[in-house]
């Protein structure tokens, strides 16, 4: 399990206020708040993927010809 860490400065000013841009109600995010926070999360996804797929791939068997066995722990 890995925890993700949304930093408020992503949303609140240096005056403290939070623009209508990112929370049209100042509670619930518009799409450009959505996209703040989805833009570093897709970042922490791909490179914990990454890492996921490496240590699959250095469970195989190095020695196997058999596609099957090579691509069976990428899911």
């Amino acid at each position: 399990m890995h925890y993700f860490d949304v930093d408020a400065q992503w949303f609140v000013g240096t005056d403290g206020s939070i623009s209508h841009h990112d929370m049209y109600d100042y509670l619930h995010f518009t799409r450009a708040g959505y996209r703040k926070l989805a833009e570093p999360l897709l970042e922490e996804i791909q490179t914990l993927l990454k890492h996921f797929a490496t240590a699959d791939l250095t469970l195989t068997d190095e020695n196997s010809t058999d596609a099957a066995d090579q691509c069976f722990l990428l899911y």
